[in-house]
């Protein structure tokens, strides 16, 4: 109990301490079945259909608020096979605009096997699919990416689950295949506004993929509570790209690199087998820059789960 705390207080030190911010998550580590490093979907009474809704607060850039509610629901094919959809829709607020939107929307296929193993795996394969072109604009300010409700492409998850017991493991890329990022933002187009200077011009932004690792491990304190430290890392493999006012294409120069996050899971499980789960998560290790606009010093969610 006494490391379970400690991971606690970590999390929450770099909450309140840390300058450098980070996460970074374009969204595979929040699949369900990557966060958690999920087996499978088996299904529960004969129940073959979970449905988990959620609230995420994060701090983002500059000081940006970002909320947004969600909807994951998970149909079990079979007892080691199922799929998932998820969807949501976000609020951010901050210094140069107030905007809203849905979110990505995510659609997975999970299967389990070596199920008698000792180490038993699970094989995720998904797409992530844009609502817009990352184009929001205030005012007829073209605004940067912390201020957009979507990435703006089509992407490939491919993730790898390993558990034993209640130590789980993850390898996921999630790569993009395709741009439809519309983004027009240039700080130089607004003299007016000095303090867009502060954001990375992501004009015609490409963004490149990532690489993700997770390890856990689930202390169940009761019949009914566990508490589940994590620690996420994620890769970014390749420098992204905008276009300049000419047309150019430059890179950001240092946003490849690693982020290193610290996550923390309170898990409550009711008598008729839904349940709550409460998270919390910070940064330790940042890569330099975060045009992307997924910069995050602290994120919290809160989650009902149930089945039917």
């Amino acid at each position: 109990m006494k490391r379970i705390l400690s991971f606690m207080s970590l999390v929450l030190f770099f909450t309140n301490k840390s300058s450098a911010q980070g996460c970074s998550d374009a969204g595979v580590c929040t699949l369900h079945s990557i966060r958690n490093n999920a087996e499978g979907h088996e299904s529960k009474d004969g129940k073959k259909n979970d449905v988990s809704v959620g609230f995420v607060f994060g701090r983002g850039e500059r000081s940006t608020n970002n909320y947004t509610g969600y909807m994951e629901y998970t149909r079990s094919i079979t007892g080691r096979t199922s799929v998932t959809g998820k969807l949501g829709y976000s609020f951010i607020r901050g210094e140069l605009a107030n905007t809203s939107g849905l979110t990505d929307l995510f659609l997975s296929f999970n299967h389990a096997f070596d199920i008698k193993a000792k180490w038993q795996k699970s094989f995720v394969a998904g797409l992530k699919l844009p609502f817009d072109g990352a184009d929001i604009s205030e005012n007829g300010i073209h605004l940067p990416m912390p201020y957009q409700t979507s990435l703006g492409t089509v992407d490939l998850v491919l993730a790898l689950n390993y558990n034993r017991k209640n130590f789980g493991a993850t390898l996921a890329l999630q790569q993009p295949l395709k741009s439809r990022n519309e983004n027009k933002f240039l700080p130089g187009d607004y003299p007016a506004t000095p303090i867009t200077l502060k954001y990375w011009p992501t004009n015609e932004f490409e963004r490149k993929g990532d690489l993700v690792g997770r390890v856990s491990y689930n202390f169940k304190t009761t019949e009914r509570f566990s508490i589940r430290p994590s620690l996420l890392g994620i890769y970014h493999l390749a420098n992204d790209t905008y276009a300049d006012d000419d047309g150019d294409r430059r890179p950001v120069y240092n946003s490849t690199g690693l982020t290193l996050n610290a996550n923390v899971f309170l898990d409550y499980r009711l008598k008729n087998g839904n349940g709550f789960e409460l998270s919390l998560g910070a940064p330790f290790i940042v890569r330099d820059q975060r045009p992307d606009g997924l910069t995050r010093s602290f994120v919290a969610s809160l989650e009902y789960q149930f089945s039917f």
